[in-house]
């Protein structure tokens, strides 16, 4: 660096100096002027996007119902089976033809019923119903003794067992059978009507009163007549008058018992 007595001495010098471009060596440059650091421009940051609003979700939507169609069963195929009629009971076949009157017949079916079932006491009940009716009253008696010793308490083989005694002319007989009848079906008027017969028989004509009326009470026409024919007449004389060798049924009567006093019936 100059010293001042340098540049006092020498001023003429240096401007001179200075007027044609030199200088002093130790001369520091001038300073330079630092440039300003330009200042970066603020970058500008998007606005805030708004918060975004929970969106709302659809409803849901119906659940869907599977319908299950059920497959038809497969088609089954029927089998034709040819079934041979059975062939009718020879004991109903009796009872049908005795019903119309066809006696013969009856008696074959009845007896095949007896040889198809010997221990039914029904088979021998229809049995000797057709027997009495053809005119073989013993066979007849011997049926129906059978078929209550099968079934003691087959109302009807005792009615028309009683029925075949009065025939038989054997009226005691016939009203002990007779009265076990009406004990164990005393709904039956006819049996009520056959048992005032077999006491006719027996001149205990008071009794007969009191049977006949039973069955006159049950609708029986033929109680009726006999109730009017003993009507004053004294119990001591003998007034029953029995056809014995009755062997048709009444017209219009049936299975039922109905209106069939003097007729064998039952099952």
């Amino acid at each position: 660096m100059c010293n001042s007595s340098k540049v006092r001495g020498g001023l003429v010098s240096l401007l001179l100096l200075g007027a044609l471009g030199g200088g002093c060596d130790d001369l520091s440059p001038p300073a330079t002027k630092a440039k300003p650091t330009p200042t970066p421009a603020p970058v500008a940051m998007p606005a805030p996007a708004p918060p975004k609003q929970a969106e709302t979700p659809p409803p849901p939507k119906p659940a869907e119902v599977t319908k299950v169609v059920e497959a038809p069963p497969p088609a089954t195929v029927k089998k034709t089976v040819e079934v041979e009629p059975l062939p009718d009971d020879p004991l109903e076949v009796a009872r049908r033809l005795l019903g119309s009157g066809d006696f013969e017949q009856a008696l074959a079916s009845a007896k095949t019923a007896v040889d198809k079932h010997p221990q039914r006491s029904a088979a021998w009940n229809v049995l000797g119903r057709a027997e009495l009716q053809v005119g073989h009253r013993k066979r007849a008696l011997d049926a129906f003794e059978k078929a209550v010793e099968l079934n003691p308490r087959n109302s009807y083989a005792h009615n028309n067992f009683g029925l075949a005694l009065i025939y038989d002319g054997r009226p005691e007989e016939a009203a002990d059978e007779l009265e076990q009848a009406v004990e164990l079906e005393p709904v039956e008027g006819y049996m009520w009507n056959n048992l005032g017969m077999a006491y006719e028989q027996l001149d205990r004509l008071d009794d007969a009163r009191d049977a006949y009326g039973k069955a006159a009470d049950m609708e029986s026409d033929r109680a009726r007549e006999s109730l009017a024919r003993l009507k004053g007449v004294p119990s001591v004389v003998r007034t029953a008058k029995i056809d014995t060798k009755q062997t048709k049924v009444d017209k219009g009567t049936g299975e039922d018992g109905s209106e069939k006093g003097g007729v064998p019936q039952g099952e």
